[in-house]
This record gives structure tokens, sequence and C-alpha cells, in this order.
């Protein structure tokens, strides 16, 4: 639209022009030749066709202005050649002038021009024509380029693009890579009760939520099996942390799982759960098929440990082996569940859940990093440092040689230290729980936690809001309490040990602190202040009371 008006006002000044002074201007023809150029440029044959079309317009409208001042001035002069003619010198002199005007004839300056402007035009339309091939070549690359990314992954489109020739030759090469399975439980028997569309629709949700997050890690798709996928870290793109990649796109897709299943739920649909499984090691990776079918692929034995996993993984969770948790347990939180044997291996392999991604990091057997402690002590028995912290936050950190997702982690624990939970509670138990706790992510509308479910995690609200509601006698939903940051649920369940009592609901965008059954024991057994809260808490919204003392057996 810009451009069309450019070379509008482009076109009415070169106008304005001509007619002001039609001879001189038949003289500067060539002034049409930039709007129509332009055009070319960036409208193609169209606006060439306008343009040239408004420019002789503009040129014959010259012309036959110039045609008539012509011709009265020829008038004039053969008058005064009657009238004035007195003597044969000057009747010779005035016939030179008349032979001159007609030298400067304005048919053959118009002619000259024409020409000109024709040769113009003719140039610009074989560019227009060559601009419109370009643009036309252009949308269907764009098209073949979407189409590509829709069937694989980005990665390996930019594979398939950068490479001469075909862009797909047959070459593989063995690689360290982290494979990811997905599979969704019980489907098979959801499909035989769902018509063909339902059944469609429920996988194209499911699959498209899944592979937003495999993309955002850098995981390459390597390909959709069914009601199931499999992707790998680590290739065609070289990333030193690729385990550690696939453990949050896993657990950030059994969040989004969540969503899933809550807006199922309340769609009146059925639900369903997903089962992962995530194993790292050598595998030959590239294109493998025939010289008409090829796919991006990994094969190897890591492939069919994943896969095996991924079969004794239950809905909800995350399985791995040990060695895989270990290069990325600094990141990840995760829990020993023993040595299985799998079909298609000869010895038991060792099992860790991942739990989730831990919110702040360990190094080694360190729970958290002395720096850390030192200064989350600080934050807890400093008020002003508080204060400074909460009130000024970049002055705070310019003091300090912290790095931003350290920065982040104080800040939280300035915010929650203010909290009636946290109150009076020592730095180290503060310290333990920060440890030990993982960080997860729920959109607006995502039920965290299922009146009745069995589920064993206590939660603490770092960011957003929740609701919380109740199934009455009637099975409809009753509002009994909201809920903000640093307020926590889930410790009823885990402290009496019976299924949840309510449903929470995340009325916002919310960020979530986790302890899982066993992390939430062990903090509590290390902090006896936290602990009485937590407990007081749970006796007072079960109804129970506070006089006998709880057990942390687990």
């Amino acid at each position: 639209m810009t451009w069309a008006v450019i070379i509008a006002l482009l076109q009415l000044a070169v106008g304005t022009a001509f007619l002001t002074t039609p001879e001189a201007a038949l003289q500067f023809w060539y002034l049409l030749a930039a709007p129509i150029v332009l055009s070319a440029f960036h409208f193609g044959l169209r606006g060439v066709i306008v343009t040239s079309g408004l420019s002789m317009l503009i040129l014959t409208a010259a012309f036959i202005a110039a045609g008539q001042a012509v011709l009265g001035q020829t008038s004039w002069l053969r008058d005064r050649l009657i009238e004035a003619a007195t003597s044969p010198r000057e009747a010779a002199i005035l016939a030179r002038q008349l032979t001159d005007l007609r030298y400067g004839d304005q048919q053959i300056a118009f002619a000259r021009a024409l020409l000109g402007l024709v040769l113009v035009v003719i140039s610009c339309m074989m560019l227009g024509t060559s601009v419109d091939n370009r643009e036309r070549v252009t949308r269907l690359l764009e098209r073949a380029f979407h189409a590509l990314r829709r069937y694989f992954s980005p990665q390996v489109v930019e594979v398939i693009i950068s490479r001469e020739g075909d862009g797909f030759s047959s070459d593989s090469a063995r690689r360290e890579v982290t494979i990811l399975f997905a599979d969704l439980r019980s489907f098979t028997a959801l499909a035989e009760r769902l018509e063909p569309e339902a059944t469609v629709q429920l996988l194209n949700e499911f699959l498209g939520a899944m592979t937003e997050e495999i993309f955002r890690q850098d995981g390459t798709l390597d390909k959709y099996l069914g009601d199931g996928l499999m992707a790998f870290f680590g290739d065609p793109t070289w990333y030193p942390d690729h385990p550690e990649r696939a453990f949050r796109a896993a657990i950030a897709m059994q969040q989004r799982m969540r969503e899933l299943q809550s807006r199922w739920q309340a769609e009146g649909r059925e639900t369903l759960g997903m089962g992962i499984g995530i194993a790292t090691g050598p595998a030959v990776v590239g294109n493998i098929g025939s010289a008409s079918r090829m796919e991006y692929t990994a094969i190897g034995s890591t492939v069919n440990i994943a896969s095996r996993l991924t079969d004794l993984a239950g809905p909800g969770q995350i399985l791995t082996v040990r060695k895989t948790y270990w290069r990325a347990q600094h990141a990840v939180d995760g829990a020993l569940r023993g040595d299985v044997l799998v079909k298609g291996f000869s010895q038991p392999i060792d099992l860790v859940e991942i739990l989730g991604v831990r919110f702040a990091p360990v190094q080694e057997q360190a729970l958290v990093t002395q720096r850390l402690a030192d200064a989350i002590g600080r934050v807890v028995e400093d008020p002003a440092y508080r204060a400074v912290l909460l009130g000024s936050p970049e002055k705070a950190a310019a003091a300090t040689d912290w790095s931003e997702e350290e920065r982040h982690l104080i800040q939280q624990v300035a915010i929650l230290s203010g909290h009636p939970l946290f109150q009076d509670v020592p730095a180290g138990e503060i310290a333990a729980l920060i440890a030990a706790a993982s960080v997860e992510h729920y959109r607006k509308g995502t039920v965290v936690v299922r009146q009745d479910a069995s589920e064993d995690k206590f939660y603490l609200i770092l960011q957003g809001d929740m609701t919380v509601t109740v199934l009455d006698e009637t099975n409809q939903e009753r509002h009994v309490a909201s809920l903000a940051r640093g307020d926590h649920f889930g410790e009823v369940a885990l402290l009496f040990d019976i299924p949840r009592t309510a449903s929470v609901r995340a009325s916002a965008d919310s960020t979530l602190l986790v302890l899982h059954r066993d992390s939430f024991y062990a903090v509590l057994n290390q902090a006896p202040t936290l602990r009485g809260k937590i407990e007081v808490s749970a006796r007072a919204r079960s109804g129970m009371s506070v006089a006998q003392p709880l057990s942390l057996t687990g």
C-alpha cells in the first residue's frame, strides 16, 4: 500500500509538470520511466500495465497541449507575415522563422517520446514478468517449506533444504542421543467406543500439544506412532545437555496432558493418561529407507530401551534408567524404583521415575550450593536486606555475582518468607524445602488436583491463583475456597493417607512448588518448625484434633 501511494504521487508530480510546460515536457518523456520501473519492481506485470497506461495518457495530453500552443504560434507568424511584410528581406526572415518552427515540429517530438516510452514499457513488462515469476516461485517455496514443517521437525527441515542435490542422501552416523517415547494409556479400548471423527480429534489435540513441547526443547520429532510418538534429542543439532532437554520436554508434556484432561472432562469427554520412557545412549541416526522413501530416524538398542520403558510407565509417569538420570540430576528430580527385567534384554535395568524440574540446582551430593544456602539464610534472617531485594532487586543483584537463575530463586524465597507458612521458620528448614522441591507450570483452567484421586504431592503456590471445589450429594461442584501466592494444599492426603478431599483448579496461569511423597516426608523430618505448621494446617482442614502427633513413615 505504501509503495502504491508513492508511485501514485510520483505519477501525479510528473503529470502536473508535463501539463504545465508541455513543449518542454515532451523533451523529458523519460521522467515517466521512474514510476513504471518502481511498479515493475514492487507490483510486477499488473503494476507495469496500470502505470504505463497512465503514462501514455499523460504523454498524449502533453502532446495535445503542445500542439495547440505551436498552432497558435504559427498562426500568429503567418498573420504577421501577411500584414507586415513590406520588403522581400523581411518576408524571407519571417519565412525562415516559420521553417525553424516547423523543424521543431511537436509531432516529431511526440513520436520520439512515444517510441522511447514504448521501449521503456516493453522493458518494464519483461521486468514485471520476471518479478511475478520470482514471487510465484517464492510463494511455492514458502508453501513447500511450511508443508515440510508439518511432516518433519524444524531441524530436519533445515537439513533437507541446506543440502545440495536431492537433500536426502542415505548417509547416517553413530551418535549419542536421548530417545523419548510417549504413549496414551487405554487408548485402544477408548477408540472402540468413539466415532472415527472423535478419535482423530483427540489424537490431533494430543499429538499437537506434545509436539509443541518437544520442539520447545529443540527436540527432533521422529514419527507419530498411532496413539504415541517417538522423538530424540542431540541430532541433527548437537546439544551437550540433550538428556536434560528430553526430561524438561517430558515433564512439560505431562503438564500439558493435565490441561487436555481438564478440558476433555469439562466437555464431557473421556480422559486418558500418558506414559513416557527416556533413554540415552548410542544410536545410528540419519536417513534410512529406500531411494523412493526415506525417514530421518534413529535405530539401536537405546531406542528399544526407551520403548520398553514407555510400556512400563503408568499414566502420568516418566521412566528412565539411572545412567540417563545421572546426566541431568542437577536439573531434574527423580526417585529410584528398583531393578526390572524387560523384554529383549538379558540384564535387568535400574528404573528411575522422573518427578519434576528442580526448583534449585544441586551440586553433586550437596542439597544446594553453599552460597545459595548463605543467600537464603540472609534473606530469611535479615528483614532489611529482604526489603531491599523486594523493593530494588536490580540494586541487590548488582552487589552479588548471582546468575539469573539464582537471583530469581532468591527473590522467590524473599516473597515466600513473608507468608504465614514460613514466618519464624529457620533458614535451614526453608533451604531444605527449596532443595527438595520441583516446579510445575499450569495454564488457566487446568485441574491440578482432582477430588478422590490418590495423587501424592504437596503443592505451594509461587505465582497465580487456585480455586478449591468439592462435589456435593447431587454431584455438583461447590466453591469452598480460593488460594493465592504462598498458600499450600495437598498435605491432608499425604499426612492421613486418604484420597484427595477436594478439586483444585488454576484460575490463572500458575507456577507451583511441588514436593513428592518421599521428599515431603524427608523435608518434614528435617524441618520440625515447618512440620508443626503443616500438621496444624492439615488437622484444621480435616477437622481432626491437634493433640495426637503424626508419624511420618510414608
